[in-house]
Parts: structure tokens; C-alpha cells; sequence
């Protein structure tokens, strides 16, 4: 059998799907061992895995980058810039860890710039996986910079990975190489037909769509004589930029009407007494089983989060896209252009906007013929049992091929 290790960010929505890929591996007697944050020890063992700490991205000068709030467009664009200057701190240590173990294969987030450098530093079979939806394009690293600071801090990481690549004896990589690189196997967890410019993805590519357990179905909790005849509503922000007590309470006024029934997922961070007087036809609560709830709606108001907005067409779910970050705007776009259902602006939500846009995407018949379509093509693509067949499949091909080498 196998030894795999994974390696991802410290995000629920990016660790997510990759759980039940580590099940559907250790059932097959395969050994995982899973780099993350602290954090997220107890939903990465509850897949069978065992847990190991993934070191934290300091800020340049201010500690570690966690905190209460969640990186917005500015610090997600600084990320590889910041992993590649601190990689001279990090990467050793990570290798002599993972050398240990002895993997057969490495499996990683693509935001993961660590990742891609320790399969190349100890010549391991490597598999990427993609926990976002992004045009097919590299984002550019070179210049010109939008400022002297971030030329400078380009420069700097560089010269970090000139120094890793002296220590290891490797083929010294800048910021820019390592980015354009692409894996000879990456996992997208949406179908092709999802996917911008999907068809211009090559055989390295390999859409598995929603990677989840299907959990037993679940009863809708409300339990009203009448609840045969309303439209049935779930509300989510997702669980990292959930924090928008403004929004529900614009949700609130929007579907306190007898034409509503609705679920609203808020998170852990809002004060539910600031939020005011919750109408009778609403449940709230911080978290809910999101795939055994998507099931019994008729609508999906979601902030456009890839895998919220996959598992709502799983369900054959028609969406309402309130997008706040660049990643979820592109999201939000592909579901307005595929006619799933309707995109609406932060900056400009009413109670009048959302209510209307919302029961226009539940009753369009048109929306429902894209969204069960689109529907048949997500649940075709295999998700967790193709994603764990390409891996070990690809993995032992690979070995095969690297066996004359010798790992570091």
C-alpha cells in the first residue's frame, strides 16, 4: 500500500474537499498524513489521516499573517511573494520532515508554493489540486510592479529561492518559473463544462467535480401545514468572510413576507442578538449540514464560493450570487453566463433587489432547464472515488518513471 501526503492552505472551503479523497484512500488501505494549521487537526483526522502542523506565513516584520479577519484581494495576491521570501526558513524543515515519512506521492494545494517546491526538492510523484475557480491564465510576478515595495519584495524572494535551490542542489527557480509551472496531474473539483475556457484544458487537468460524501437526507425543518406552497430558501456567506450582520439583516426585510420559508447560516463570529427580531419564517443558526439542507430548496443565496456554488448545482439548486472577493466575482460571472442563475452587487443590495432577483431565479423555468443540466454533468464527473483513482493510478505510474533517480 501507499504513503500519501497532503499538504493545503488553512482554509475550510480549500479543505474541504479534499477529506473525503483521504477517506476514500485509507479505505483502501492507503496511509495519509495531512500538513495544515493547528486548526483544522480534528476535520483532517476525522478523514483517517494524521495530522501534522503546517508552519504559519508571517507578515514581513508583524508575526504570523492569522488573524480575526480573512485575507482580502490585497493579501491573497502577496502570498506567493511572501511564501517564496520565507522559503529559506521553511522548507528545510518541512523536508526532513516529509523525507521521513516516505511518501510515495505528494498531493497539494496549487496556492501552496511550498508545496510545489518540496515535490521538486525530494523528486516525489506530485498531484495538485485546484480549490478555485480561475481564468487558465498565470497570474504575471514580473514587472512592472504596481509599486516599489512589491519589486523589491519580488527581488527578495527570488534571491530566497536561489539560496533554497544552492542548498538542496537544485535548479535554482525564480517566483515566476514556479508559478507557470504546471503538474503532469491536477484535480479541479467542478465538471469541464463549468470551467472558464474548460475546453482549452489539456489531459493534466482532471475534473472530478464536488468532492463529498452525500450525506442521508434530512427532513426541512420547518414543519408548517402550508409549507408545500412556499419557496424554500438557504442563505450562506460560506465560514471564512461570514461576519456581515448588515447583509442578514437585509435577507431579514427581504423574504419577511408568506411567500418565504428560509434557513440562514451565519458562522460564529456575529452577535445574533445585534441582528434584531429574526422573522417567524426564519431559522438561523452558525453552521448547518449545507448538503443534507440543499436538497429540500428551491433557491440558493450563496457569497459565491466554488464549492458552495458546485454543491448547489450537485443539488440541482438555482443561485443568487452576492460575490465580495476577485475569485468569487469570476465564479458569480460563470453562473451568470451559463444562465444558473442571477449576480448581484454588494455595493448596490436592497431588500427590493434581493427579494426580486431571488424569486425571479426560483420560478424561470429557463434557469431550471440550465441548472438540471449542468446538474446531470456535476454528478458525472466521479468526484472523491475519481479523485482517489487518479492519484494512486498516477502515482504508481509515476514512480515507476523516477525510480532511477535519487531523492534528496
Amino acid at each position: 500500500m501507499a504513503n500519501f501526503v497532503f499538504l493545503n492552505l488553512p482554509a475550510r472551503g480549500h479543505i474541504n474537499p479534499t477529506i473525503p479523497i483521504v477517506n476514500e484512500l485509507v479505505a483502501r488501505g492507503h496511509d495519509v498524513h495531512y500538513f495544515t494549521a493547528k486548526g483544522y487537526r480534528e476535520i483532517v483526522e476525522s478523514g483517517g489521516a494524521r495530522f501534522h502542523l503546517l508552519p504559519a506565513l508571517r507578515k514581513i516584520g508583524n508575526g504570523e499573517t492569522s488573524s480575526p479577519e480573512p485575507p482580502g484581494d490585497r493579501q491573497l495576491a502577496l502570498m506567493p511573494f511572501l511564501m517564496a521570501y520565507q522559503s529559506t526558513e521553511v522548507i528545510p524543515e518541512l523536508v526532513a520532515k516529509i523525507k521521513a515519512l516516505r511518501p510515495d506521492g505528494l498531493v497539494y494545494n496549487t496556492l501552496g508554493l511550498w508545496s510545489r517546491l518540496i515535490g521538486q526538492i525530494l523528486c516525489v510523484p506530485a498531484i495538485a489540486f485546484r480549490p478555485f475557480h480561475a481564468p487558465r491564465g498565470q497570474r504575471s510576478v514580473v514587472a512592472p510592479f504596481a509599486s516599489d515595495r512589491l519589486a523589491k519584495l519580488a527581488a527578495a524572494s527570488d534571491k530566497e529561492l536561489e539560496r533554497l535551490a544552492q542548498l538542496f542542489g537544485t535548479t535554482s527557480r525564480t517566483l515566476h518559473d514556479l508559478l507557470s509551472f504546471t503538474e503532469n496531474l491536477t484535480l479541479i473539483f467542478m465538471p469541464r463544462e463549468f470551467q472558464i475556457g474548460g475546453q482549452s484544458f489539456d489531459r493534466r487537468f482532471l475534473f472530478v467535480g464536488p468532492s463529498l460524501l452525500e450525506p442521508p437526507a434530512e427532513p426541512w425543518p420547518f414543519e408548517t401545514p402550508d409549507s408545500g406552497n412556499l419557496l424554500r430558501l438557504y442563505i450562506s456567506l460560506g465560514t471564512l468572510r461570514n461576519n456581515d450582520p448588515k447583509f442578514y439583516q437585509t435577507c431579514f426585510s427581504a423574504f419577511d413576507s408568506s411567500d418565504w420559508q428560509a434557513v440562514m447560516s451565519v458562522g460564529e463570529r456575529v452577535n445574533l442578538a445585534a441582528l434584531g427580531p429574526i422573522p417567524d419564517n426564519f431559522l438561523v443558526a452558525r453552521f448547518v449540514k449545507q448538503t443534507a439542507l440543499l436538497a429540500n430548496v428551491d433557491v440558493f443565496v450563496t457569497h459565491g464560493g466554488l464549492n458552495s456554488v458546485i454543491e448547489g448545482l450537485y443539488f440541482g439548486v438555482p443561485l443568487v450570487v452576492v460575490p465580495g472577493i476577485r475569485e468569487q466575482h469570476v465564479t458569480a460571472s460563470r453562473v451568470q453566463e451559463l444562465g444558473l442563475g442571477s449576480v448581484l452587487q454588494q455595493e448596490t443590495l436592497t431588500a427590493d433587489v434581493l427579494a426580486a432577483a431571488t424569486k425571479k431565479v426560483a420560478l424561470d423555468p429557463v434557469v431550471d432547464i440550465q441548472v438540471k443540466e449542468m446538474q446531470r454533468l456535476t454528478r458525472a464527473t466521479g468526484g472523491f472515488k475519481h479523485a482517489a483513482e487518479a492519484i494512486i493510478e498516477f502515482t504508481a505510474g509515476t514512480s515507476v518513471a523516477l525510480n532511477r533517480r535519487t531523492p534528496l
